[in-house]
């Protein structure tokens, strides 16, 4: 019995000498799970440059494994995770910031359930002070405040033709101010202009200035409302109609020869760009006199066709199908399936939108409406160049646009199917495609025709609005800045349109080859009509063609 007990005492002992190990065992252990934690070296939020690639850094210390998290594509991180140590981690712009402020997003370090999180700020490249200014009828000095945080020699500030500017100062840094002098408006209708700031041929910020008119005039005689003036008969073929009329023209102004020199003008801008030059013959222009009760659109005003401009740097127009098409009407003897109608705005705004996919007796038709104002005014080159894009290549032709902006990102699926719908059943919108094929490519044939080698004819991604998965034919073209002419694949499908329909023909390729070599039209798209240094309207978001799929009687 003494045995025994001596034995569990020994036991006993040698256990309560292991217990302090055991102890400090289990300390170290749980402090190891404990103490994952972070000692970050800047303390406070963080800004990086507002231009792509600038970079700042961040240092930290972590006891265990960490990892860093981002939200926003417009910023990345490197490394984005690690071991325990002293880290330092880059953070670099992806982007310019062109929003017009200031933007945000949180990195977030983890570590076996330790968080910690640091703001990211990115400045905006160009602050406005305000983005919007009314000026008067009788014009006058305007000041325009702003801040830059980019480098200044990658900014070019471009304003509409109107307005002139006096100077552009520096007040203090990198806040400046531009002295404007607003010339008076003598039109009735309100005005508006844009002053656009803008990196190579990206606008960062757009301040736009609204100058009233003189007091808006109202009709009083309607009694040459509805009058149809043949401007042209087709010597050649069928005579594909064209029917011109304008909204927001008073009494007055038919009677002193404005409609009729406004519509003059009109023809003449839409026949400037080949092949529609070469091709004006196949034609039967008409004119249809419209009366407004006001010559200024907008809230309290009222106007034949009810047209609305969006405006807040859109291009945007709307207008009334209906009335549209009552007038279209009153032209006897023509196929309106086969109709381009043109409604001319009397009003100076950059602005113009194409509406096609109408039905007529269940079937979708040719017919279409292109809305563009006098923009600046009838002998402005921009106003001739949005009314050749949208009335010959979007009302005409049914091309789709070229452009793209880099923040509308990759083209939806269903957007993709809604054109190349178009693109199969109506033979639309032939100058874009989706694939990089070569040989599949819906201008393939032109990749292998040495003949227009020099049109730098390829496919470049960026069209129908979107940068990536969109592709188009050439770098510029009249459906992109509208700064060029047609490109040889645009060209073919006018060329095709006035064949079939005015003369009754299925053009082969070669023939159009053949036609536009005797016209000397190889290249259009290569050469600048206009630059972009005395207006900048061209740079505002366009508003893109619309599918309608609106029944007319």
């Amino acid at each position: 019995m003494n045995n025994r007990k001596c034995a569990l005492n020994m036991k006993t002992k040698r256990f309560l000498s292991l217990l302090p190990l055991l102890c400090l065992l289990f300390v170290t252990s749980c402090s190891e799970e404990a103490d994952p934690s972070f000692t970050i070296t800047t303390t406070e939020d963080v800004t990086v440059d507002c231009e792509a690639d600038g970079e700042t850094t961040i240092t930290f210390s972590s006891a265990r494994e960490w990892e860093a998290s981002l939200s926003s594509d417009w910023i990345s991180c490197s490394p984005s995770s690690g071991d325990a140590g002293t880290v330092s981690i880059t953070l670099t712009a992806t982007e310019d910031n062109t929003t017009g402020a200031a933007r945000t997003d949180t990195l977030t370090l983890t570590s076996v359930g330790l968080t910690e999180k640091i703001i990211i700020t990115q400045e905006a490249m160009i602050v406005l002070e305000q983005e919007s200014y009314s000026v008067t009828a009788e014009g006058g000095d305007l000041t325009i405040y702003f801040t830059v945080n980019m480098d200044t020699d990658n900014l070019t500030i471009l304003g509409s033709s109107w307005m002139s500017q006096s100077n552009t100062r520096t007040r203090a840094g990198n806040s400046y101010y531009i002295a404007l002098t607003i010339p008076a408006n003598s039109s009735s209708s309100a005005r508006t202009g844009y002053i656009n700031f803008c990196k190579g041929s990206t606008v960062l910020s757009t301040i736009t200035i609204v100058q009233e008119g003189s007091t808006a005039g109202t009709s009083t005689d309607y009694s040459a409302d509805g009058t149809v003036t043949t401007l042209q008969t087709a010597s050649i073929g069928n005579g594909i109609p064209i029917i011109l009329m304008g909204d927001g023209f008073l009494d007055t102004e038919i009677a002193d020869g404005t409609y009729d020199k406004t519509m003059a003008k009109v023809v003449e801008n839409l026949f400037s760009e080949e092949p529609f030059t070469s091709l004006q013959d196949y034609f039967d222009i008409y004119s249809v006199t419209v009366v407004s009760q006001n010559n200024t659109f907008g809230t309290g005003y009222s106007t034949a066709f009810s047209c609305e401009l969006e405006g807040n740097g859109s291009t945007l127009i709307e207008g009334d199908d209906e009335a549209i098409y009552t007038y279209a009407c009153k032209v006897e003897g023509v196929d309106l399936a086969q109709a381009l109608v043109v409604v001319i705005l009397n009003c100076n705004d950059y602005a113009g939108t194409t509406y096609f996919g109408y039905t007529m007796s269940g079937k979708v038709v040719e017919y279409a409406v292109a809305y563009c104002p006098i923009i600046n005014s009838l002998d402005n080159e921009y106003f001739r160049e949005v009314l050749v894009h949208e009335a010959v290549g979007h009302g005409f032709a049914k091309l789709a646009d070229e452009y793209y902006y880099t923040a509308y990102g990759t083209i939806p699926t269903d957007e993709q199917a809604k054109i190349e719908k178009m693109q199969d059943s109506y033979g639309w919108m032939q100058n874009v495609d989706f694939t990089t094929d070569s040989t599949s490519v819906l201008w393939a044939t032109f990749l292998t025709d040495e003949t227009y080698t020099s049109e730098n004819i390829g496919i470049y991604e960026g069209a129908c609005a979107y940068i990536k998965g969109a592709y188009r034919p050439t770098e510029e073209s009249m459906m992109n800045s509208n700064t060029t002419g047609f490109n040889a694949p645009s060209r073919k499908a006018i060329y095709d349109r006035v064949m079939e329909e005015g003369a009754g023909l299925q053009p082969t390729y070669e023939q159009f080859v053949a036609f536009d070599i005797s016209i000397g039209a190889i290249g259009q798209s290569l050469k600048t009509r206009s630059t972009i240094t005395t207006s900048t309207s061209n740079n505002k978001r366009f508003a893109r063609p619309q599918m309608t799929n609106k029944s007319l009687r």
